[in-house]
């Protein structure tokens, strides 16, 4: 295996940027997006747990997954004790960053969530997960955090909720227009990807469908914000009954 390069820092970022983070796009070169993005989760997420009737001094337990390396990871650490974080993730190297950077919990992932315990969370939050999986995986992972989350807990998720306009699947926005109308979700994998793994889209509807299910009518959705992840992703508010 390659020795990753050194650790890159930015003025604009709070903390370093692993060198192998591709959420740091290479023309965002002084780390201003990066850096806007981590701000714009936070905010929302903090309208999240404000929709819940919480805020994040009443967090005692955070799940990221997937915490990448940390993207938004390093400002929740900001707004919650370091040791009361769990950076859930697939990819080893990123969660053994993300504990040695910012002092968390490692969890490493695996693709059949079924046979993954995630703890007990006050807060969850699932940034760009769902907008990647077939409603399989999106079912067993919605059990996961129904699971997770701990009397009047809140999970924060991000989904697609508009058809693509523009880009290469652009030409797919009357099916997934159509899709979205009759069923609520569409998905499309990758070319060769493992696991299915690809884009996804779905109506607020149809994932607070899918929460209640998952949990037995106990999640529900409280919140729902269009656009507020980056201008780019809805953002969803779900909670357990106390």
């Amino acid at each position: 295996m390659r020795r990753p390069g050194a650790p890159l820092t930015f003025p604009a970022v709070a903390g370093v940027i692993h060198p192998d983070d591709d959420m740091k796009h290479p023309d965002d070169v002084d780390g201003t997006h990066y850096a806007s993005v981590g701000r714009s989760a936070i905010a929302a997420i903090d309208q999240a747990l404000t929709d819940a009737g919480r805020s994040f001094g009443d967090v005692q337990s955070c799940l990221d997954m997937p915490c990448g390396y940390g993207r938004v990871l390093r400002l929740l650490a900001q707004k919650i004790a370091p040791e009361r974080i769990t950076a859930c993730d697939i990819n080893r190297q990123a969660i053994r960053f993300c504990a040695t950077q910012f002092g968390v919990t490692p969890l490493r992932s695996t693709p059949n969530l079924d046979r993954r315990s995630l703890g007990s969370h006050d807060l969850i939050w699932c940034g760009s997960l769902v907008t990647h999986l077939d409603e399989e995986r999106v079912a067993r992972l919605l059990r996961s955090f129904a699971d997770a989350l701990a009397p009047g807990g809140i999970a924060v998720v991000t989904i697609h909720a508009e058809p693509p306009v523009a880009g290469p699947y652009a030409e797919l926005h009357d099916e997934i227009e159509r899709a979205l109308r009759e069923r609520g979700h569409f998905h499309v994998p990758f070319d060769s990807a493992l696991f299915e793994y690809g884009l996804a889209w779905h109506t607020p509807q149809h994932l607070d469908r899918a929460f209640a299910a998952a949990s037995g009518e106990t999640v529900r959705l409280v919140g729902h914000h269009r656009r507020a992840w980056d201008d780019h992703h809805d953002v969803l508010a779900f909670q357990r009954g106390a």
